[in-house]
């Protein structure tokens, strides 16, 4: 009876002893790891340069027969009325997409100020009727190539105008 006793023992007490040698394994060793730092990826730093950050104010427009000259695609117009500068890269954009050109390619010839006379902003369609209402705006010249291009704007549109159909409104 003793054997049996005794290999009866040794199998009921087999689970706990395991037990006790885990738990002693895990609080006796080492403390428990802290979890991975993070590594930031550094800024890449490039050279061309971050667009300006926009104005929220409106610089008062200059005179309606005044001419702002540009120089090449990368010189802006002038600082004084960024909704000109605004248009031009409108206009770039418009152009350089119709033409499938980069904006930089194409050159600004003449930014002017000018008051509209009427919804078609100085290039009407055949056939079609505008609302008689005066609207600020500017004209436009894009040199792509050895080409002009005009553009008509509001404030919030640049239209391609073709010269055949372009009406300027009278001085002032």
């Amino acid at each position: 009876m003793r054997k049996n006793w005794a290999a009866s023992w040794r199998i009921n007490r087999l689970p706990g002893f395991v037990l006790l040698i885990f738990l002693a394994a895990c609080a006796g060793g080492e403390a428990s790891t802290p979890p991975p730092t993070l590594t930031l990826i550094p800024a890449i730093i490039t050279d061309t340069p971050s667009p300006a950050p926009p104005t929220a104010t409106r610089a008062a427009l200059p005179g309606p027969g005044d001419v702002v000259t540009a120089g090449p695609a990368d010189e802006e117009t002038p600082e004084s009325d960024p909704v000109a500068a605004e248009l031009v890269q409108l206009a770039q954009r418009r152009l350089g997409d119709i033409l499938d050109l980069p904006t930089r390619r194409i050159r600004v010839v003449e930014v002017r100020p000018v008051r509209w006379p009427d919804s078609s902003l100085g290039c009407p369609l055949p056939g079609q009727t505008y609302t008689a209402v005066q609207i600020d705006g500017y004209r436009i010249v894009l040199l792509a190539g050895e080409r002009e291009y005009i553009f008509h704007t509001d404030f919030d549109h640049a239209l391609p105008c073709d010269a055949a159909n372009e009406q300027l409104p009278e001085a002032e």
